[in-house]
């Protein structure tokens, strides 16, 4: 058999997971022995080579055959583009398993255009894909569910037709991967018809392909509530677990066993857990084993063990930092400060702090302008680089103050981040991230919303009925949250951002930095903005600061839109504002519903 024909049978039997990885690599590096060194198959032995490693955990290992394979590809005379391509593409792979997807999409991007240049149509498939798989590992479920539709098409469809050419073996596994996002973003039940119509279609000898099928199975039944069935097949898809010790699949099942028994609310398994990150770390899964410590440190949370859950945290961001994946790192310590919850904020910050390491911050966002400034610190617009999305970077910089003022601070950002949390409306301003620059910076990172602040409209001279029913969408909004046992206790026309979408105007609130979360220690209830603050704010000897100190501030925004024009209150108005801002809470007039539908009253 020629060295090509040899080569073939090789690569075929690799690609559709056939054969035994030892020894594959046992003939490759006996074809590589007789080669010469300006031999025009070096490139591609270095390539399988590389694959084989890659795929038996040797991933530094397989870098190194890459980067020889593109080496002698590069040399060649001319440039084996077609090699390079494949390169490229393999490289991207490792990359990718390593937690990296910057260097995974830097070698993806010339492979593409070299696929194109050469309208290789396979080959671009084959990278599109990669695209997709890297947006997959790196935990961005809604792009890398848009790209795996492109490749899977609808679900209604028994044999879907692919636009983009693929083997069979790869199309199949672009369907499971389309399962996992879509499981990932919560939509359960395309996912469940999907991995069904796939289990039931796949070959018997495609075992990991079944395998992974059924793992999609039972999470989306777990997703839509059917625990039961879940566990059900769950127990059918042991039986697809191959009998070799240190097998990956046993680690995905472990993976998919410890998901589905936190939805059924048993004791949390940290021994499981902590054989899964052990196997994760065997392998050099950066980014699984980032992911496998979050789950376990919000089990110790819960479990009231915070010193250890930030001992588990901060393992995964040394393993970043040791790779010296930067991006990585930045999620990692994002993921501190969210997984951790509000109490426990200062620990975590701490142990980022003790960690250390640099920051990628700079090179997600570019900063476009200030928006304003708090009593902390200043609020930027910035576009975020990982979805093209604007945003309202809110920094606050714990350097500049004494302990006692750090501490605030970061009571501050507890409070608020409990107070969005407990809320998903779009009336209010959404957390989108929680980020800390090692040496005392936190970026708190909130939905962009393009539009004026009241107070911009109180002094555009805007008639008062306008401002009324802006007042009402408050007022409505103010229901919502006391409802959910908040109060914002720092409502002013400063806070309130007016959102405009298809004609309309509606109200958002933002910054809950001094709000009361009830089931919560009570940080700022003397806190607040003159001449907003209730009396109770001020004074102890009014009672306890409740609902009704946003009742008296929206009564102070509702008498603003005259006293700044110096005219006298309408009577109707006039008449609900003083019961509204009576100095005594409990003889206070605190019926949102009916200060709403007041304020939509028209004048007379």
């Amino acid at each position: 058999m020629s060295v090509k024909a040899d080569l073939d049978a090789i690569e075929a039997a690799i690609d559709q997971g056939k054969g035994d990885l030892p020894a594959h690599q046992s003939r490759l590096e006996a074809i590589l022995a007789k080669l010469t060194d300006n031999s025009d198959h070096q490139p591609r032995v270095h390539r399988l080579i590389g694959v084989v490693l890659n795929r038996r955990k040797s991933d530094r290992q397989a870098l190194e055959h890459l980067a020889q394979a593109k080496a002698k590809a590069e040399a060649a005379s001319p440039a084996d583009f077609g090699e390079l391509i494949k390169i490229g593409r393999e490289m991207a792979v490792v990359y990718a398993w390593r937690g990296d997807d910057r260097s995974a999409a830097l070698e993806l991007l010339p492979a593409l255009a070299f696929s194109c240049l050469r309208d290789d149509r396979l080959e671009t498939a084959k990278i599109v894909a990669e695209f997709a798989r890297i947006e997959l590992e790196a935990q961005r479920f809604g792009n890398a569910a848009r790209l795996l539709q492109q490749f899977a098409g609808p679900a209604s469809e028994d044999a879907p037709k692919l636009p983009l050419p693929l083997p069979e073996n790869d199309a199949l596994r672009m369907q499971i991967n389309l399962c996992q996002a879509l499981n990932r973003i919560g939509e359960h039940a395309e996912a469940g018809t999907r991995a069904r119509k796939l289990a039931a279609k796949l070959p018997q000898d495609a075992e990991r392909l079944r395998l992974l099928a059924r793992f999609e199975e039972v999470r989306a039944e777990a997703g839509t509530g059917n625990l039961a069935e879940a566990e059900r097949i769950l127990h059918e898809a042991k039986e697809l677990l191959p009998k070799r010790e240190g097998a990956y699949e046993q680690s995905e099942y472990l993976q998919v066993e410890t998901e589905l028994h936190e939805l059924k609310g048993g004791p949390p398994l940290v021994e499981g857990l902590e054989k899964l990150i052990e196997e994760y770390s065997d392998q050099s899964l950066v980014v699984k084993e980032a992911v496998a410590r979050r789950t376990l440190a919000a089990a110790l949370f819960r479990l009231g063990r915070p010193k250890d859950a930030c001992e588990t945290l901060s393992g995964a961001l040394r393993k970043a930092l040791e790779q010296r994946n930067g991006p990585l790192a930045e999620e990692v310590r994002a993921d501190m400060l969210k997984s951790a919850g509000a109490d426990y904020l200062e620990d975590v910050a701490q142990a980022i702090d003790l960690v250390g390491g640099g920051s990628e911050l700079d090179r997600r966002f570019v900063r476009l302008g200030r928006l304003g400034k708090g009593g902390y610190g200043e609020v930027q617009k910035a576009i975020d680089l990982r979805n093209g999305e604007y945003v309202a970077l809110k920094k606050l910089d714990l350097r500049a103050y004494d302990e006692d003022k750090r501490r605030a601070i970061i009571n501050t950002i507890k409070t608020e981040f409990a107070a969005t949390a407990k809320l998903n409306d779009s009336r209010f301003v959404r957390i989108v991230d929680l980020l800390m620059v090692p040496g005392g910076s936190i970026y708190i990172e909130q939905e962009f919303i393009d539009g004026p602040t009241l107070r911009k409209i109180y002094g555009s001279n805007a008639e008062p009925e306008r401002l009324l029913d802006l007042l009402a969408g408050v007022a409505d909004s103010l229901a919502h949250l006391h409802a959910r046992d908040i109060v914002h206790r720092d409502l002013k026309p400063e806070n309130v951002i007016i959102r405009r979408k298809d004609g309309e105007e509606r109200p958002v609130l933002i910054d809950f930095g001094i709000a009361f979360v009830g089931g919560r220690a009570d940080q700022f209830e003397r806190f607040g903005t003159p001449p907003y603050m209730a009396p109770e704010q001020m004074d102890r000897g009014h009672g306890q600061v409740g609902g009704e100190a946003d009742v008296y501030a929206l009564g102070q925004m509702i008498a603003e839109i005259w006293t700044g024009k110096n005219q006298p209150l309408p009577a109707a108005i006039d008449g609900l504002v003083r019961k509204m801002l009576e100095a005594r809470p409990k003889r206070r007039f605190c019926d949102l519903r009916e200060i709403a539908k007041a304020l939509r009253t028209p004048l007379r």
